[in-house]
C-alpha cells in the first residue's frame, strides 16, 4: 500500500448521510487508482494483478485503503539493494520466459548479488491518478445525492 494520507479522520461530526458521501467518494477515487495500478503492473505469473484484485478499495480504521497483499510488492515496486536471492524461482521464472534457466542463473548469481532489483513502480502511479481524480471530481455531488 501507499500511504497518500486520505483519512476520513476529522469527519466524525457529520451525519451519517455525509459521511456516506464522503466515504464514496474517497472509494471512488480510490478505484480509480487501483484501475490504474493494475494496468501498470509487471506481469509475469500474474501474482501482482491477482493480488491486488482481490484487494477491493476499502475504509480500514478511517483510511481508505487499496494495494496488494503479494510479498514481493514492495520490491518490484521500489526496487532492492544487492542481495542473495533464492535461486530456484529465478530459474523456474527463466525457463517460463526463455526455455531454459541461463537468464535465471545470471539474473540470480550476477545481476541481483551486483545490483540488486530495479525499481518498477505500479503503485505510485495509481496514487497519482487517484489524486489526480480528487482533484477533478466534486465531492459536493456526492454528498448531494446522499441527502435526496
Amino acid at each position: 500500500m501507499i500511504d497518500l494520507g486520505v483519512s476520513l479522520d476529522g469527519i466524525d461530526n457529520i451525519g451519517p448521510k455525509v459521511r456516506a458521501g464522503v466515504e464514496r467518494f474517497m472509494l471512488d477515487g480510490a478505484q480509480a487508482g487501483q484501475n490504474r495500478a493494475m494496468e501498470e503492473v509487471p506481469e509475469d505469473r500474474g501474482n501482482l494483478r491477482q493480488s491486488m484484485a482481490q484487494f477491493v478499495p476499502e475504509v480500514r480504521d478511517g483510511d481508505v485503503v487499496w494495494g496488494s497483499t503479494a510479498k514481493h510488492t514492495l520490491p518490484i515496486e521500489k526496487g532492492t539493494d544487492p542481495f542473495n536471492p533464492p535461486v530456484t524461482p529465478l530459474l523456474e521464472w527463466s525457463r517460463r520466459v526463455t526455455g531454459d534457466e541461463g537468464l535465471g542463473w545470471y539474473v540470480a548469481t550476477v545481476k541481483i548479488p551486483e545490483e540488486g532489483i530495479d525499481a518498477n513502480p505500479f503503485l505510485e502511479p495509481g496514487a497519482e491518478t487517484q489524486r489526480k481524480w480528487y482533484s477533478s471530481h466534486d465531492i459536493s455531488s456526492y454528498i448531494e445525492d446522499e441527502l435526496e
